[in-house]
C-alpha cells in the first residue's frame, strides 16, 4: 500500500496498453465484415454468365458457341441465390439483358434489369435487390425507376454522355429501334435476330455511374424482355457478397481435395466458394469471381489487418517499457530491503516472488481496466467510423488480463533481475 503514486502510474500505463490492444483486436474482429461493407459500394466482386458462354468452338475462324436458348439465364432461377448456404453473405444481386438499340441513328444498348425488385425468396421472406443496392456509387438523377414494367409510358434511365449526344432531356419521350438478338457489352453472345421494333420510352431521369454505362439506356428488365422477344430470360448476373480474402487454401483446385478439404473450403465464404454454390443453385450458369474486385478488397483486408496487430504490439512494449522504468525506480529504493531479506536467508526466489506478487496485482487491475476502457473505446471507434457498434468480444478478458500480466512480469524482470546479483553486505554497506 506503499508508494502509491507510483503503483497508481504504473496501473495507468498498463491500462492504456491494454485499452488500446483490446480496442484494436475488437475492431479487427469486426473490421472484415465492416470494411467489406463498405467495399461493396464499388459494385459487384461475382459475374454470372450461362455456361455455354465458355464453349469455345472455332472452326475456321468461325466461332460456333451455341446462340440459342442455351446463352441465355432463367430470370425464375434468381430466387436461387438467397437459397444457397452463404445466403446471409449475398447483399445485392441484379439480372441483365442487352440488346443493341438505335436511337436517331445513333447505336446504343438497350439495357433492362431491375433496380429496386422484391424478391420472393420463401412464403415468409422477401429480399429486395437491384442496381440500387448493388451499386450504392452510381448516381440516379431523377430518381430509380419501378421495376414494373408499363405496355403505354415506359420509363429509362439514359447515360449522359448518351444524353449528351442525343440532345435529351428528363421528361422527353424517344424512340428506339430494337433490332437483332440480346448481347453483352462486348458485342458477344447470343441469341439469333428477329423483326426490328420500335419502343417507345419516357426518359425519367440521367444514370451517371463513372463507366461505359453512361453511353447506354437502362430500363425495367420486363420491358426489355418484352421488346426483345425474350421473356424470362436474362445474359448476365452480378452478385455482391461478402467475402474473406483468400489464402493459398482458397486457391486450391477442388477436383484434387479430399472429403474433409472440400467440406471446410465449401464453409468458408472464399469468393470461389460462393461463387461454386451459385453455380450449383442456378442450372446452366458459370459464376466467376471478378478478381480485380476480390483481389483489391483481399489487399485492403490484409493491410488493415497487419496495421491493427502492429498497433497493439506497439502499444503493449510502450506499457511494457513505461512498468520497467518505474520498477526500476521501485527497486533502486528498496535495495536496503532486499539487502536485508537476503542477509537473514531470504532465497532469490523469495525476493523475487514478493516483487512479482506486487506487480501481478498492477497487472491485474491495469488489464481490467485497460479492457473495460478499451471496449468502450472500440465502440466509439467503430461508430465514427464505420456507423455500427463494434461487438463485445468476452474472450478478450482472460486474453486481456494475460496480456497485462505479461507485460508487467516482463517489465518488472529486467530490473529486479540486475539487483538480486548484488551483494547483500555491499548494499547494506551502501556501496
Amino acid at each position: 500500500m506503499r508508494r502509491r503514486r507510483r503503483k497508481v502510474l504504473s496501473v495507468v500505463a498498463v491500462s492504456l496498453g491494454i485499452a488500446v490492444a483490446t480496442a484494436v483486436g475488437t475492431i479487427a474482429l469486426d473490421v472484415g465484415d465492416k470494411v467489406n461493407r463498405e467495399l461493396r459500394s464499388f459494385g459487384a466482386n461475382i459475374a454470372v454468365t450461362p455456361a455455354a458462354d465458355s464453349l469455345s468452338i472455332t472452326v475456321g475462324g468461325v466461332d460456333y458457341r451455341p446462340a440459342g436458348s442455351g446463352a441465355y439465364l432463367n430470370e425464375s432461377d434468381l430466387a436461387n441465390l438467397k437459397r444457397i448456404f452463404w445466403r446471409n453473405n449475398i447483399m445485392a444481386f441484379a439480372p441483365f439483358l442487352y440488346v443493341p438499340a438505335t436511337i436517331n441513328g445513333h447505336n446504343t444498348v438497350l439495357v433492362g434489369s431491375w433496380f429496386d425488385k422484391p424478391v420472393q425468396v420463401d412464403k415468409g421472406q422477401v429480399f429486395r435487390t437491384g442496381l440500387k443496392d448493388l451499386h450504392p456509387a452510381w448516381k440516379a438523377q431523377g430518381g430509380w425507376l419501378s421495376d414494373e414494367a408499363s405496355s403505354g409510358n415506359a420509363q429509362c434511365l439514359i447515360g449522359p454522355r448518351l444524353a449528351a449526344r442525343l440532345g435529351v432531356q428528363p421528361g422527353q419521350t424517344i424512340y428506339i429501334q430494337v433490332s437483332g438478338g440480346s448481347q453483352d457489352p462486348s458485342g458477344q453472345g447470343g441469341g439469333g435476330p428477329h423483326a426490328a421494333l420500335t419502343v417507345q420510352l419516357v426518359v425519367h431521369g440521367i444514370l451517371d455511374t463513372g463507366g461505359p454505362e453512361d453511353d447506354q439506356l437502362f430500363a425495367p428488365l420486363a420491358t426489355v424482355q418484352h421488346a426483345a422477344n425474350l421473356d424470362g430470360k436474362i445474359r448476365r448476373v452480378e452478385v455482391s457478397a461478402l467475402t474473406k480474402p483468400e489464402d493459398a487454401f482458397g486457391r486450391s483446385d477442388v477436383s484434387k481435395m479430399s472429403a474433409e478439404e472440400f467440406e471446410r473450403w465449401t464453409c468458408t465464404p472464399y469468393v470461389r466458394s460462393i461463387a461454386y454454390q451459385i453455380e450449383q443453385a442456378m442450372p446452366g450458369a458459370a459464376a466467376k469471381p471478378m478478381y480485380q474486385v476480390a483481389e483489391t478488397e483481399g489487399k485492403i483486408l490484409d493491410r488493415v489487418g497487419i496495421l491493427m496487430w502492429v498497433l497493439a504490439a506497439a502499444a503493449l512494449i510502450t506499457a511494457a517499457l513505461a512498468v520497467t522504468s518505474m520498477m526500476l525506480a521501485t527497486v533502486l529504493e528498496r535495495r536496503a530491503e532486499i539487502g536485508l531479506f537476503k542477509s537473514l536467508g531470504a532465497t532469490d526466489s523469495h525476493v523475487a516472488t514478493l516483487f512479482m506478487l506486487e506487480a501481478s496485482s498492477i497487472g491485474l487491475a491495469g488489464g481490467a481496466i485497460g479492457y473495460l476502457g478499451g471496449s468502450l473505446l472500440a465502440q466509439r471507434l467503430s461508430v465514427d467510423i464505420f456507423g455500427l457498434p463494434a461487438s463485445v468480444h468476452w474472450i478478450f478478458l482472460p486474453t486481456a488480463l494475460a496480456l497485462a500480466l505479461v507485460v508487467t512480469l516482463v517489465g518488472s524482470a529486467v530490473p529486479l533481475g540486475h539487483d538480486l546479483k548484488m551483494s547483500p553486505a555491499m548494499v547494506l554497506r551502501n556501496e
